[in-house]
């Protein structure tokens, strides 16, 4: 007999961490939202401390017998443990799970169906998926090796072809002017101060206010071409495989992105904003120790 009471699901990002403690049957009792965590960068002593904090938002009525935590960096097992390690001496949870946000991914767009889960976000990943565990992985390799269809791939596309001429000139103006950045800035911000990828991915709106330009079109169509080239299609044979997407870029920009895959064959089957939502769905029919 399931005795769960409350259940607390994590999706961690390194931007931001969602939070969001649900009963068995699936009702919210808090959601909110803390700064970003990357396992691999934080010891376990700075871990227990972030999770401290975040148990001081949570109703201390509302104990949760069960925490799930998926978050970036969770990439090894000596990884997982300290972060779950971490979490036991905060929670006194009958079980604890801490799995990476592309088994997130995974769980949250195809629950136990076997098929392909890709992430496009800041960053972008892929896995084939069984059902229960993954089965393969095309590295991301990051946004300097990789990391092809993402934000921060979409920024650095357009900053390129600003500077190089290639961008029609009203496109270069209208970039100029909304985001008063020079190439010094931006050359600044790419290759001196910290996280240049999220300052590349944080220029996505401008494509996403200019998206009726052909250029702009032209431009995601190429992004996401290499994003199935170089992270789908090395998969092998996709014949009956479900291909489905989550992420922020995904879902803004998920009529180019279909018209994308039609063009290798490849049919979409679901894209959604964000994980929480699956992963609710996930939990409370499936119960994982």
């Amino acid at each position: 007999m399931n005795t769960t009471n409350y259940i607390l699901i994590a999706d961690g990002g390194s931007t931001k961490v969602e939070w969001c403690l649900i009963d068995i049957n699936g009702n919210v009792k808090a959601s909110f939202q803390t700064e970003g965590l990357n396992a691999l960068m934080v010891s376990e002593e700075d871990a227990e401390a972030y999770f401290i904090s975040v148990r001081k938002r949570l109703d201390p009525s509302l104990i949760p017998d069960r925490v799930y935590y998926y978050g970036a960096g969770c990439a090894t097992l000596q990884i997982c443990t300290r972060i779950a390690d971490a979490i036991s001496r905060v929670w006194d949870a009958g079980t604890i799970g801490v799995e990476s946000d592309m088994l997130a991914a995974c769980r949250a767009v195809l629950g136990k169906a076997p098929g392909i889960a890709c992430i496009l976000g800041t960053g972008s990943n892929s896995a084939l998926y069984d059902g229960s565990e993954i089965t393969d992985n095309i590295p991301p390799m990051g946004f300097i090796l990789g990391d092809e269809g993402s934000g921060t791939a979409i920024g650095k596309r357009l900053v390129g072809d600003i500077f190089k001429r290639i961008a029609p000139v009203e496109i270069c103006e209208a970039f100029l002017e909304s985001t008063k950045l020079t190439k010094g800035d931006i050359l600044e911000k790419t290759y001196r101060e910290p996280a240049p990828n999220k300052f590349l991915a944080s220029l996505v709106p401008f494509v996403k206010n200019n998206l009726s330009h052909p250029y702009i079109q032209r431009l995601l169509e190429k992004t996401f071409t290499e994003f199935f080239e170089r992270n789908i299609l090395p998969y092998g044979d996709l014949s009956g495989i479900k291909v489905s997407f989550i992420g922020s870029i995904a879902d803004v920009f998920s009529d180019i992105l279909q018209r994308t895959g039609d063009k290798f064959g490849i049919v979409i089957d679901k894209i959604t904003p964000r994980p929480m939502p699956g992963l609710i769905t996930f939990h409370i029919t499936n119960p994982i120790s």
